[in-house]
């Protein structure tokens, strides 16, 4: 009896021990909940923000819902002399990733003093032609991301004009020849010009005030179509510039669905919304600990020809079934209703081979984006 009253408390002592033991673990996981991810997105201008909820869409679907991730927007509001400020004022949140809404944002980031806070590109235009990185298979920097094919697929859009419109001669074509992507889109165009048997003629757009005032000096019937190429000033004044394009009984291309308020007839490219959501794959993964430098930039995955009935028949044009067939349809002389599908409206539209070696077909702007040299090359 004395030797079992001995040795209980020691007993209860051990147990007592092993019991904490097992516990402390499940009381520390309790008290350490993870901090959701932080992401600092830049945009020059709210009509950006689409990409946003994009970006939060395809977020979630791959495993970062709203609670995982803590997303701070640093708009410019359409006044490009705040960004420089901005991408400072974000860079010092320090973040876990950057994300660029766009070419001058992402051009931005990269002047900026980052102390190497990855950055993704939630669709750029010419990544490469900018400097920003080495070659579209290993960027080489803290650059990575999304190219939204806006220049190379200048030479698609204008085939597709003369697919839609029964008469395409002359296309007037805007373009800001202060950015990259301008430039390089408009050897594209004309070289697709030269082999449909087009002429061009254009308007610089270093400003809104200026597109409007190059639109002023057009007359009514000197040109049959306009051709938006890539430009922030295009894509914020969209709205103005398209109304001044009606007055002139002209119908415009863009490069991607800027919403029935832009006024165009037509884009092809992929939405900003799309845009967003692809470029929440380069996040995840840089959360999850990938190098942006050695992440392959990607091309959009599905580009896509949207039409507005409703801007066709306030101009009294009848599209042609050639363009319209593989085309999905917007606005209220549509209901609303698609085209069969956006398979359909890649391979359906027949190239001629001129077109094809002026800007790549929606087929190759799927696959990975073309390396530096090929970039180069156009």
């Amino acid at each position: 009896m004395g030797r079992w009253h001995h040795r209980a408390p020691r007993a209860v002592w051990f147990a007592l021990v092993a019991a904490l033991l097992a516990l402390a673990p499940l009381a520390g996981c309790a008290r350490r909940e993870p901090e959701p991810a932080a992401i600092a997105v830049l945009l020059a201008d709210d009509v950006r923000l689409e990409k946003v909820e994009g970006l939060k869409e395809g977020l979630a679907e791959l495993g970062y819902p709203p609670e995982r991730v803590a997303i701070t927007v640093y708009s410019a509001g359409g006044d490009r002399s705040r960004l420089p400020a901005l991408a400072a004022e974000a860079i010092a949140a320090r973040p876990d990733v950057l994300v660029a809404g766009g070419g001058i944002e992402a051009d931005t980031l990269h002047k900026s003093d980052n102390p190497g806070i990855p950055v993704v590109m939630a669709g750029v235009a010419s990544p490469v032609r900018w400097g920003w990185i080495d070659s579209y298979a290993r960027p080489g920097g803290l650059l990575t991301g999304l190219d939204n094919q806006h220049a190379e697929l200048a030479g698609k859009r204008l085939e597709l004009l003369t697919k839609l419109l029964p008469h395409v001669e002359r296309v007037l074509v805007l373009y800001d020849p202060q950015v990259i992507p301008g430039i390089h889109a408009l050897e594209v165009a004309e070289e697709a010009a030269g082999l449909l048997g087009v002429s061009l003629g254009v308007v610089e757009a270093r400003s809104l005030a200026g597109a409007l005032a190059g639109l002023g000096r057009i007359e009514p019937g000197e040109y049959d179509a306009a051709l938006f190429l890539p430009a922030f000033v295009l894509e914020s004044g969209a709205g103005a510039i398209t109304a001044e394009l009606e007055r002139l009984g002209l119908p415009a291309m863009g490069a991607l669905d800027l919403g029935a308020e832009a006024g165009l007839m037509a884009a092809y490219g992929n939405s900003n919304r799309a845009q967003g959501r692809q470029a929440a794959r380069f996040v995840v993964k840089v959360l999850n600990g990938a190098d942006p430098a050695t992440l392959p930039i990607e091309s959009i995955d599905n580009p896509e020809l949207v039409v507005n009935l409703d801007v066709a028949n306030r101009l009294g044009l009848t599209l042609k079934p050639e363009g319209m067939a593989f085309a999905h349809v917007r606005g209220a002389s549509a209901g609303e209703r698609g085209a069969p599908g956006a398979s359909g409206a890649q391979s359906a539209a027949p190239d001629t081979s001129g077109a094809q070696s002026a800007g790549p077909d929606a087929s190759g702007a799927q696959g990975a984006a073309p390396d530096a040299a090929g970039e180069v090359g156009r």
